[in-house]
C-alpha cells in the first residue's frame, strides 16, 4: 500500500461524513424501498443506488430500519411544512375558498415526491411497528393541521354528511393512490399521473370530491 493509500484508509470513515452523502444515502434508500418495500429492500441493494460500499453507508445508518426511519425524518416533514405555509394566507377566507388554496398545495406534494408517496402507500397499508411509526410521525400531524378546515367545511355543507375525519382520509387516500402508484396507471391505462398537466387534473378532481353541496 502507498503512503496515500495509508493515509486514506487510517482516515476512515470520516472520508465519507458530510450532508451531501447523508443526502444521496436517504434519496437512494427512498427509491429502494419505494420499489422493493421494507421486506425487499437490503442494505446492500440502497449502497448500490447510493453507489458507495456498503461498510461507508453503514457508518451513517447502522441497520435497515434505521435507513427506513432516516427517510421518514428527512420526506415526510414536507406536507406539514407547506400547510404551515399556506394555512395562514387563508385567513378570513371561507371554507371554500380557503380548502381550494390548502388542499391543492398538499396533494401537489404527494406528486412531487412520488416515490415517499408509494412508500407511504405500502406501510400505511400493512399493520406494523413501521405503520405506526410513520402515522405518528406524518398522518396525525397532517391531519391536525387539516382538521379545522374539514369541520368548517363540514358546517358549510360541503363534506354532504361525512364525518371530517372520514373526508379527509378519502381524499388522502386518493391521492396515495393515484401519485403513489404511477407505474401501475401507466400499465394499465398508457396515461402518466405524473405529467404537470395529468398532476393539476387529478388534484382538480379530488378536491372537487370534497367540495361537494
Amino acid at each position: 500500500m502507498t503512503l496515500a493509500g495509508k493515509t486514506d484508509a487510517m482516515a476512515g470513515p470520516s472520508r465519507y461524513d458530510g450532508v451531501a452523502n447523508r443526502k444521496r444515502v436517504l434519496e437512494a434508500a427512498l427509491q429502494v424501498f419505494a420499489r422493493c418495500g421494507f421486506a425487499g429492500a437490503s442494505v446492500r441493494m440502497i449502497a448500490a443506488e447510493a453507489g458507495i460500499e456498503q461498510g461507508h453507508l453503514t457508518y451513517y445508518y447502522p441497520s435497515k430500519m434505521a435507513l427506513w426511519r432516516g427517510v421518514i425524518e428527512a420526506f415526510a416533514p414536507e406536507p406539514l411544512r407547506r400547510l404551515d405555509s399556506v394555512l395562514p394566507t387563508t385567513a378570513g377566507l371561507d371554507a371554500a375558498s380557503a380548502a381550494r388554496i390548502v388542499l391543492p398545495e398538499l396533494l401537489r406534494c404527494f406528486a412531487q415526491h412520488a416515490e415517499f408517496t408509494r412508500l407511504m402507500l405500502q406501510e400505511l397499508s400493512v399493520d406494523s411497528d413501521r405503520s405506526d411509526w410513520l402515522a405518528s410521525h406524518f398522518a396525525r400531524p397532517v391531519w391536525v393541521a387539516l382538521r379545522p378546515l374539514f369541520e368548517r367545511l363540514g358546517k358549510a355543507g360541503y363534506l354532504q354528511g361525512t364525518p371530517p375525519e372520514l373526508a379527509y382520509f378519502t381524499m388522502i387516500g386518493s391521492a396515495l393512490v393515484t401519485f403513489g402508484n404511477a407505474d401501475l396507471i401507466r400499465q394499465f391505462t398508457s396515461q402518466d399521473p405524473l405529467t404537470p398537466d395529468a398532476i393539476e387534473q387529478a388534484i382538480t378532481h379530488i378536491v372537487g370530491s370534497v367540495l361537494v353541496r
